[in-house]
């Protein structure tokens, strides 16, 4: 560790921040600052930060954001970093006060000796880049430290600008962070201030804002699931909770994006990828728990329908019209885009209560009942067996099976490969992944399948207005029969794929 690390006057030593942020509608924005504000024990503080990265934005990619910031009148070097896994509701912090005349030089040997700060130094060394200043903000912030159930926490309204040269964004929201206690006492206030005034889960931080507005991005990156880190020795119900906790990672990058007009059609996507495995997970471990509330899944399966419908529209439909106009079909007017309206179910209140609940399961205590069942290896094993049995035996009669029976086999594949992938700690990764690709010819088959029923579908629902739709509709059903023969040797080369869970 350098001299200056071992000098330094640590205001706060490394610690994993525990904080939720709630973004503020328009018209409630006097009301939450007036509702933190209180009656009594409240402060106001002007924070001006400087936001540090590499040209090339190497930290912002490594998930760091690293800033030097005006706090009233002293000054504070912050450097925080996302976990590997990590799900929004925890990241690691270093904040050291600097101390000296005029605005202090930022130097990244203050956070030398912290997990973060020696990765920052390694990243810094490896790209041989030096970090400037990429954007600034300017805020207020109104302050109040309350006792809530489970612990303390600081209630922090923000309001003010993120600038980046020209280009300014407003900020106006919530953040809620630990102070003592347990996880529970921050989403459990985050709830109820969700509810006292409408306001949504938002998982899109002033970094991430900030180095969008630097690079004239418009879209956040799409975020997928890290491995579930299962271990053999876990009772049924910490499994659960580990597994949802990763799905959560999935689910939630893409929501925030999308609540915030920041994400696209890939970000439903692959929103609907995580809810889709969270489902599976409830489906197939959740009855084991009594923990496991079974309202999620329904509720779960409302919000993939409508996700659904945003992506059919305006994904599938489009997809098909460049080989339609090749053979011959006249234009088709398609439907007005739902991004919107799926943007404002993401920062209903419906939505934001069900993420903290869940949010809340896969950071609470194992329920101590489910210490008792069966060693967690063997549960899973005959989760993967039955699954496996019920796509692997309609291989040889897919063509016989009706529509429904046949999505239903696409279903449970993928049911297989989600358990597969998010269990995958507990088993040797290589065979895993085998296994895993062994299943992928045979769902990206069901998968066009899948695009070539909804789309004939749609395009039935387009020719009841449009009557040019009824060139799409022949063709479509014209491709059905080989579409659904395409699918039965892939099926068959799934079901001989070497089962790693009996070894």
């Amino acid at each position: 560790m350098s001299a200056v690390a071992d000098a330094r006057d640590v205001a706060e030593v490394l610690r994993h921040e525990i904080e939720l942020k709630l973004r503020i509608p328009a018209d409630r924005i006097d009301a939450v600052r007036a509702a933190v504000r209180g009656k009594q024990g409240s402060t106001r503080t002007h924070l001006v930060a400087s936001y540090l990265d590499t040209d090339a934005f190497d930290l912002a990619a490594a998930g760091m954001g690293w800033r030097l910031r005006r706090e009233g009148r002293r000054w504070v070097q912050t450097l925080k970093a996302t976990p590997r896994n990590g799900d929004g509701l925890q990241r690691e912090e270093d904040n050291v006060a600097v101390k000296g005349p005029g605005t202090p030089t930022p130097d990244p040997a203050r956070h030398l000796g912290t997990p973060a700060g020696d990765r920052l130094a390694a990243l810094l060394q490896k790209t041989g880049r030096t970090p400037s200043e990429r954007f600034r903000t300017d805020i207020w912030r109104v302050a109040r430290t309350v006792r809530v159930p489970g612990g303390t926490v600081e209630l922090a309204f923000d309001q003010g600008t993120i600038v980046a040269g020209e280009r300014t964004i407003d900020v106006n929201e919530l953040e809620i962070e630990l102070k003592s206690g347990q996880a529970r006492a921050v989403i459990g206030a985050a709830g109820h201030w969700a509810r006292r005034h409408g306001l949504w889960l938002d998982t899109v931080t002033k970094a991430h804002r900030g180095v969008l507005l630097s690079t004239g991005g418009a879209e956040l990156p799409v975020r997928k699931a890290p491995p579930a880190e299962l271990q053999p020795s876990m009772s049924i119900d910490a499994a659960i909770r580990e597994m949802t906790r990763v799905c959560l990672v999935q689910i939630l990058g893409n929501t925030s994006a999308v609540a915030a007009g920041l994400g696209g059609h890939e970000h439903v996507h692959q929103a609907r990828v995580g809810i889709r495995k969270l489902r599976t997970i409830l489906a197939e471990f959740g009855p084991m728990s009594e923990s496991v509330d079974p309202t999620w899944r329904r509720e779960l399966a409302e919000i993939f329908s409508v996700l659904g419908e945003a992506r059919d529209r305006e994904v599938v439909l489009a997809g098909w019209l460049t080989e339609l106009e090749k053979q011959g079909s006249p234009k088709v007017a398609l439907p007005t885009p739902t991004i919107d309206h799926t943007g404002d179910m993401l920062r209903g209140i419906d939505f934001t209560i069900l993420m903290l609940e869940l949010l809340q399961y896969a950071h609470g205590e194992p329920d101590p009942a489910a210490e008792g069942a069966p060693k967690l290896r063997r549960i899973v094993a005959e989760r993967l067996k039955e699954l496996r049995q019920k796509s692997a035996k309609q291989a040889d009669v897919f063509r016989s099976l009706d529509l429904e029976d046949q999505h239903e086999v696409r279903k449970e594949l993928k049911r297989l490969r989600y358990v597969a992938e998010l269990s995958a700690s507990l088993y040797d990764r290589k065979q895993v992944d085998r296994y895993v690709r062994a299943l992928e010819p045979a769902q990206d088959a069901l998968g066009s399948l899948n695009d070539l029923s909804v789309a004939t579908e749609l395009f039935e629902a387009l020719a009841a207005v449009d009557p040019n739709a009824w060139f799409a509709v022949g063709w479509l059903r014209s491709r059905q029969d080989a579409t659904v023969k395409a699918c039965v040797k892939p099926l068959r080369a799934a079901r001989k794929a070497p089962r790693y869970w009996d070894r």
